[in-house]
């Protein structure tokens, strides 16, 4: 097994919170972009408006978004709950790194690259591959950590005494980070099937039962 490979024994609780985390993140898309589409207050409350007056009923606009709202509510409220349960992840992630991996990713990912010019030329596209993917996670982490921060702050905002417009640019970026995320999750799928295809066969299994200790 070369240096740049990406088969390594990986602990239990690394494991484990993997497949938490990728479900946090996956539910948290998910809910964004039923938000933004299918269960978008502007376009329901538009549609609820159309179909009553059709029905010859008319409503105010202020009610129809009420009612608009008050339909996407109880999925919103999985976003609060996953959001929560990615910032919990977040900490056991910390406490994964200092007993069980016993590596930051940051620090990991910048000693890669300090070695870069040290590597022999026939392993330098693997070494370059290799600390590109570990810059990658290293800033999955740091995007991870503004979300959750951001998250919370536009949660609590009432609580802190913040106004909504203050929390306005956090929120617009908040939003937008969102889009990382989902070319993150593209890259890691794309990047696994490279992987398996390639060098480093049974990278999915291993991140199930563990793989074989060095």
């Amino acid at each position: 097994m070369n240096n740049y490979s990406f088969k390594k024994y990986q602990p239990l609780s690394l494991r484990v919170w993997h497949w938490l985390n990728a479900l946090a993140i996956l539910g948290l898309l998910g809910t964004a972009f039923l938000r933004k589409t299918f269960l978008s207050w502007r376009t329901n409350s538009a549609l609820i408006e159309n179909k009553l007056q059709e029905a010859g009923t008319t409503i105010t606009p202020e009610l129809a978004k009420d009612i608009a709202v008050s339909i996407r509510t109880p999925m919103w409220d999985w976003h609060y709950v996953l959001g929560f349960t990615l910032g919990g992840l977040l900490l056991v992630r910390v406490l994964v790194g200092i007993f069980a991996v016993k590596k930051c990713p940051a620090t990991h990912a910048a000693q890669s690259a300090w070695n870069l010019p040290k590597v022999p030329a026939g392993q330098k596209a693997n070494a370059v591959h290799y600390t590109l993917v570990k810059t990658g996670y290293a800033l999955f982490y740091l995007v991870t950590v503004f979300m959750v921060a951001s998250g919370l702050l536009l949660y609590f905002k009432t609580e802190l005494g913040i106004s909504k417009e203050a929390l306005n640019p956090v929120k617009e970026i908040h939003e937008l980070m969102m889009w990382f995320f989902v070319a993150f999750v593209v890259g890691h799928i794309v990047g696994i099937v490279v992987a398996e295809n390639r060098h480093d066969q049974g990278l999915v299994s291993d991140m199930i039962h563990g793989g074989r200790k060095e």
